[in-house]
């Protein structure tokens, strides 16, 4: 599906972003850029994405922070002078905090903001111009809160609300030259560590869990390669006339609460 196609994955020393590097190295990616802040965790996806793509994809490893504006450089910069080419861009890294509004310090939401959308656009732009000259695409993860209002993890929601909004408006822009610009708006997925990361106990993980089953039409959360499944699906030439769309992966979250 990916056969000779250069891929960028941030945040992908870990949950969702880790499988997607292993699976676009599956599906036959010559080039596969990482990036996170885990050295170790990163070179264990390395590992990972090399025998999933049976010695065909070339892995390389971009390590920093993505608010720091030298890392988003480095990132294309150094896939350029490795591979000579980017054809997907996936913006994965995120920070989630599960603080109401009277909760939240505005320190919070500066953060969530730098994170979540800055860092996001600003990626963008560095690799805007690569993305014209390969006819390549781009794709947000987003979340299920970016669309329906939400009283806890407000400052998140409101982060991913922006995100939905930029791929729209990105999408107008860039479709005309030839590159295509969508988001992944997943629902609850237990497998990744982003409630761990955010200091949420493991009780409450599970009360989590519990809710987003009760509630969702499918009666289940969702698995890191239901997400997997949509990202490639829209990087790849199957949506080769798609663009501007948010992709719920969400058991029916956003249809409403289900009802026994």
């Amino acid at each position: 599906m990916f056969k000779g196609k250069v891929v960028i994955v941030t945040g992908s020393s870990g949950g969702i972003g880790a499988q997607l590097g292993v699976r676009f190295a599956a599906e036959g990616a010559s080039g596969l850029v990482i990036h996170g802040r885990n050295e170790t965790n990163l070179q264990a996806v390395k590992e990972k994405c090399e025998k999933a793509g049976g010695g065909n994809t070339k892995v390389h490893i971009v390590r920093g922070h993505i608010t720091e504006e030298e890392v988003r450089q480095k990132l294309i910069k150094e896939t350029i002078e490795r591979f000579g080419k980017v054809d997907v861009l996936v913006n994965n890294v995120a920070m989630y905090d599960p603080r109401t509004f009277f909760e939240s310090p505005m320190e919070t939401y500066d953060l969530l903001f730098d994170v979540n959308v800055r860092s996001l656009i600003a990626l963008c732009q560095v690799a805007a111009p690569h993305l014209i000259e390969s006819k390549g695409n781009i794709v947000n993860i987003s979340s299920d809160v970016g669309v329906k209002p939400v009283t806890w993890a407000m400052f998140y929601a409101c982060t991913k609300a922006a995100v939905d909004h930029f791929t729209k408006c990105l999408a107008l822009e860039l479709g005309p030259k030839g590159v295509r610009v969508n988001a992944i708006n997943p629902g609850y997925i237990p497998e990744t560590d982003v409630l761990s990361r955010a200091g949420i106990k493991t009780d409450d993980q599970q009360w989590y869990s519990k809710m987003a089953s009760e509630a969702y039409p499918l009666r289940r959360t969702g698995t890191k390669d239901e997400v997997c499944d949509a990202v490639l699906f829209v990087a790849s030439d199957q949506a080769k006339f798609v663009t501007g769309v948010l992709l719920p992966v969400d058991g029916g979250s956003l249809a409403g609460t289900a009802r026994s």
